[in-house]
């Protein structure tokens, strides 16, 4: 293990409901344009809810340049079904491989790391569902073993393709990488721990390249299921540290990015939008879906990450906090972050993203990342939208409008999740960009 091997980001991929690729999401970041919708939801032709989420438009996998002899043999094997949430992760690493100029010809040194919280579940209970209901419906007097045969027939392969290491395979062989890869599921701060597990990767040498990718397409079984214990916003905005929040939406997409060692990205002459200074990690072992309001876990994993990279809390630029806009995990995160920087900082800048984008789950802290890249490489810093009031009692200020800056050096990144997976990870544009 080299710990001063310097890693470094070459590529970027973002699909998400404000842009497909850096110039479409960087024109929407900059003007503060969204496309939030509301989504009826039926049940064959009986109304069963409606949900506002983050929506992506036209897209469409056959125009993302994947091979499509590859795309025809992934939906034979999915019995001519469209899976949506890996056509995400396919669209977005090869919008990061293209962007990074990565030549994929020879894959033996180029590992992959994917997070998804449930790859396939929603579509999964769909076809059960469905299928359930049209054997019941055209039985009579089936026995409980012949329903069994019937849905196992049915649904084998859909149960068989629930498991992690699929979406890795497909990935995997769509790209021609063969490097030592990884599935990382940690709740919403997956896209952190799978960013410093890429690294390590790359500094025990086991790879020169390794792409993180991840991706969601929330749908109405994840709405039930938060809507019911009170995470969904009824308005459609996410309003985050607000007086007024109330919840969260969903928002559809993924990302991927291109992280290398750094010789080896000087060595090809890639583009480098910035170093990964270091990450810091807690897990509460307390509730699944309550964080440990009472304890300091995120705190320290925010503070473990300055260790890690090297920095002081002044060293620091831009924090992109995780900002569910929930009222228990926005207090939570704020008292996290007024442990290290102090009650109503003006630097540095606080903001987040999941009011452009949604809340895009076990990919949500990737994807953020992603955007706050491209703003990065802009000297930008993207405004909180929706907060109108910040709400007093959480002692910070947020970024309410963007702003340009002569230099943004360091962001930190941060993300608290279901089940306690606290993460923080810094990034330092660095000399080697102007």
């Amino acid at each position: 293990m080299n710990k001063d091997k310097r890693i470094v980001v070459t590529g970027l991929g973002p699909i998400c409901s404000i842009g497909q690729g850096k110039s479409e999401v960087w024109d929407s970041l900059v003007n503060s344009r969204t496309n939030v919708v509301l989504d009826k939801v039926y049940i064959g032709d009986e109304y069963i809810d409606s949900f506002y989420k983050h929506k992506i438009n036209n897209f469409d996998i056959n125009n993302s340049g994947i091979n499509k002899d590859r795309l025809k043999e992934i939906k034979d094997w999915k019995e001519g079904e469209d899976i949506t949430d890996l056509y995400f992760v396919l669209a977005a690493i090869k919008l990061a491989l293209d962007d990074g100029h990565v030549d994929c010809n020879d894959g033996q040194d180029i590992g992959l790391v994917i997070t998804h919280e449930n790859p396939g579940l929603e579509h999964f209970m769909t076809k059960v569902i469905d299928s359930s209901f049209d054997i019941a419906k055209a039985a009579n007097g089936i026995t409980k073993k012949q329903f069994f045969k019937k849905i196992y027939e049915i649904c084998d392969r859909s149960a068989y393709d629930l498991q992690t290491f699929m979406f890795l395979f497909h990935a995997a062989k769509t790209f021609n990488l063969h490097g030592f890869s990884l599935f990382i599921n940690n709740a919403c701060a997956s896209g952190l721990y799978a960013l410093e597990t890429a690294v390590q990767t790359i500094k025990s040498g086991k790879n020169k390249i390794v792409i993180v990718a991840g991706s969601d397409y929330p749908g109405i079984y994840k709405h039930i299921w938060l809507g019911d214990i009170g995470l969904c916003t009824k308005d459609g905005r996410i309003k985050p540290f607000a007086k007024n929040r109330d919840g969260f939406i969903f928002g559809d997409g993924g990302a991927a990015l291109v992280l290398e060692d750094y010789d080896h990205a000087i060595e090809r002459k890639a583009h480098i939008y910035a170093e990964y200074l270091g990450g810091g990690f807690a897990l509460e072992s307390w509730k699944v879906t309550l964080p440990a309001v009472a304890d300091t876990f995120y705190r320290d994993a925010i503070y473990k990450s300055l260790i890690a990279s090297q920095v002081r809390p002044e060293d620091i630029d831009v924090i992109n906090a995780h900002g569910a806009g929930t009222g228990v995990s926005d207090q939570y995160e704020a008292k996290a972050i007024t442990g290290i920087f102090g009650e109503n900082f003006e630097k540095p800048y606080l903001t987040t993203l999941k009011p452009f984008v949604g809340h895009n789950l076990g990919s949500c802290a990737l994807l953020e990342v992603v955007l706050q890249l491209i703003a990065l490489e802009k000297n930008f810093v993207p405004p909180v939208l929706n907060c109108d009031e910040v709400d007093p009692k959480l002692n910070i200020k947020v970024l309410k409008e963007g702003i340009y800056l002569k230099r943004i050096n360091t962001i930190l990144k941060i993300a608290s999740g279901f089940g306690g997976y606290d993460g923080a990870v810094v990034f330092r544009k660095g000399e080697f960009q102007d």
